[in-house]
């Protein structure tokens, strides 16, 4: 609690950030409550379920930040823990098959209702002034907006995407793949694309359950009953996205309370990975090839070869690091080649992106992964692994600051990271593009606006845990 200068307390506003667990939704609200406690700025409550209280609780700053339990994630919608036959249905050539198999796999109405009610009841008693919700956590939108609290909506996904009911049909869908600058025969696809997803959606086994928890929604009094992304989007006092336009496409219908942030990077030691032995590694070699393909992609059999094959063409004096907590049920060779290093933690990966022995990143197209990269400098050859990271590697390629394949093919692995590694243009239009991201704001402004759109703190009895 602060106190004014005639001695009486003003007490700082109440915010209640809350996402689901995964690595890819949860991390910009983790930077964002950091940001937040280490100024000592707001009394911060976090909701999530209970696979998010550890990375919640050990949260810096002044403070002790509160976990509000939201039960335990769902196995079925868990995508950790998802065997390797179902990530495979969702990561395919076929993309309109993936996102068909996507949808299968994460719709559940009755959980989303159930998600509902706990949240309603922790938003209820924790009475927020403010909220900071992901996307991908409806039911605790949906709890804010029948209570009446302001909230700040964060999309870790193209933000496009939210506004599709609205984009152009000349426009790239979201989950093709697809450019900004198409040709005649990918603005056909792009066409064709729309209406598979259209129809996808509309499929019986989508169609009907929706249009049964569309009527118990509006019945229980549900502002969005249909779950519309884009009036989420309106109805939320401010909108943050983790990118900047020219990486990210420009649309007609970006609303004035869009905030473009840029990268969450908290300003940090970033002159090593945090592990000296990584880094002695690092030093040995004077470029070095950094592969991380996120926490949910498990390199199958194939790509491991594909690795191993890659160290040996591109030759002794290229290193390349692999952080890899998991493959898909296959063993990493034994010995590794000379110029392959594989760990399966690291420290700090700002810290190892910002190394200057590092000069191509190699991944899965994460939007994390993507503009951490990038803030540094650093061009990206893309293997996109699943929905929205085929879009992210249609702009990393578009804005010339990396390359991307669709197959796992070594001959043109190689020949792309050797592209990266010595055509100069792909780093500096990847430096530029990295201050972008930097001029942006980042953490420090994603912090302003949520604090911009608390109203004056009311007030409210201390809660207790």
């Amino acid at each position: 609690m602060n106190v004014l200068p005639d001695g009486s307390p003003d007490r700082v506003p109440r915010v209640l950030l809350a996402s689901l667990p995964s690595t890819g939704l949860i991390k910009p609200l983790l930077e964002i409550a950091r940001a937040l406690n280490e100024r000592g700025a707001a009394e911060l409550w976090f909701a999530s379920t209970e696979e998010g209280r550890g990375d919640i609780e050990r949260i810096p700053g002044q403070h002790p930040v509160r976990f509000v339990s939201l039960g335990q994630y769902k196995p079925e919608l868990d995508p950790s823990r998802w065997d390797d036959a179902t990530l495979a249905s969702m990561s395919s050539r076929r993309l309109l098959r993936n996102l068909a198999a996507f949808l299968d796999k994460n719709i559940d109405h009755e959980y989303t209702a159930q998600q509902y009610d706990r949240a309603l009841h922790e938003f209820a008693r924790v009475q927020p002034d403010v909220a900071v919700i992901d996307l991908c956590t409806p039911w605790a939108i949906d709890a804010a907006a029948t209570l009446g609290v302001p909230y700040v909506l964060s999309v870790p996904v193209p933000i496009s995407g939210v506004y599709l009911d609205r984009l152009p049909w000349s426009f790239p869908t979201p989950f093709s793949g697809l450019p900004l600058r198409m040709t005649r025969r990918q603005r056909l696809t792009n066409v064709l694309f729309r209406l598979g997803a259209m129809a996808v959606y509309a499929r019986p086994r989508n169609l009907l359950p929706m249009i049964a928890a569309t009527r118990r929604r509006r019945s229980a009094g549900i502002a969005n009953p249909t779950a519309v992304p884009s009036r989420y989007a309106d109805a939320a006092a401010a909108v943050l996205t983790f990118s900047v336009f020219g990486l990210e496409y420009p649309f007609a219908a970006a609303p004035a309370h869009l905030h473009m942030v840029g990268t969450l990077v908290q300003e940090a030691d970033t002159n090593g990975s945090g592990d000296a032995g990584i880094d002695a590694w690092l030093e040995s070699f004077t470029s070095v090839v950094y592969v991380g393909f996120g926490t949910v992609m498990r390199p199958t059999r194939e790509l491991v070869a594909a690795v191993v094959a890659t160290c040996a063409r591109l030759g002794p004096d290229v290193g390349v690091l692999w952080k890899v907590s998991r493959t898909a049920g296959v063993a990493l060779p034994d010995p590794l080649p000379d110029n392959l290093k594989v760990v399966s933690w690291v420290p700090s990966q700002l810290g190892l992106l910002a190394h200057p022995r590092v000069r191509v990143f190699f991944g899965h197209g994460g939007g994390n992964a993507v503009n951490e990269g990038l803030v540094f400098g650093k061009p990206q050859l893309i293997l996109p692994f699943w929905m929205d990271c085929h879009d992210l590697a249609a702009r990393i390629v578009e804005a010339g600051v990396g390359l991307a394949v669709s197959d796992i093919d070594v001959d043109q692995i190689v020949a792309k990271l050797r592209r990266l590694l010595d055509e100069d243009g792909f780093r500096q239009r990847a430096v530029q593009l990295g201050r972008s991201l930097q001029d942006a704001g980042g953490v420090a402004r994603a912090a302003d606006v949520v604090l911009a759109c608390a109203p004056s703190p009311r007030a409210v009895a201390p809660l207790q845990q």
